[in-house]
Formats: structure tokens, C-alpha cells, sequence
């Protein structure tokens, strides 16, 4: 009686382990699962960052359009091709 008591236990216990390992590998949060997780976890935070530096610098750029007239007109005259009224424009071609 005793023999076939151990049995059991040792069985019961052995299935349990058996079942929880198999849950840890081939389940639905599997250490492969939980280990892609958390580098999707650290991908977008990177990417995360580089958005919000972006947005500082848009930022930064908005203020200086809203407050800065030299700025402003420097930005005019080079990428626009844009003059003062009665101002000669020369281009030089190469």
C-alpha cells in the first residue's frame, strides 16, 4: 500500500513538472514568446525616441519661424530664391 502510494505521488509530481515544462517551451507565454516580446518592447522604444527627438526639432523649428525675422528671411533667401522689393538679385551659374 505504501509502495503503490509512493508511486502515485511520484507520478503525480513528475507529470506536474512534465506539463509545467512544456507550458514554459511550447505554450502560448513561452520563454521564446516572453524573450520576442521583449525585444519588440526595446525596438519600439527606440524608435519611440528617435520620433520624439524628431518632434523636438520640428519644435524648434517652429519657434524659430514664430520668433526669429532673420531666421525667417535667411530661410526666404536661400531656399525660396525670394528678394526685398526693389532688391537686385544676381545668380551665378556655374
Amino acid at each position: 500500500m505504501k509502495k503503490r502510494f509512493f508511486w502515485i505521488i511520484l507520478f503525480t509530481i513528475v507529470a506536474t513538472i512534465a506539463i509545467v515544462i512544456s507550458q514554459l517551451m511550447f505554450g502560448k507565454n513561452s520563454l521564446k514568446q516572453q524573450q520576442k516580446i521583449t525585444q519588440d518592447i526595446a525596438r519600439f522604444e527606440a524608435q519611440i525616441d528617435s520620433l520624439q527627438h524628431a518632434i523636438d526639432s520640428c519644435n524648434i523649428e517652429i519657434e524659430r519661424l514664430k520668433n526669429d525675422s532673420l531666421y525667417k528671411e535667411n530661410l526666404l533667401r536661400t531656399r525660396y530664391g525670394m528678394s526685398r522689393k526693389g532688391e537686385r538679385v544676381f545668380q551665378m551659374v556655374k
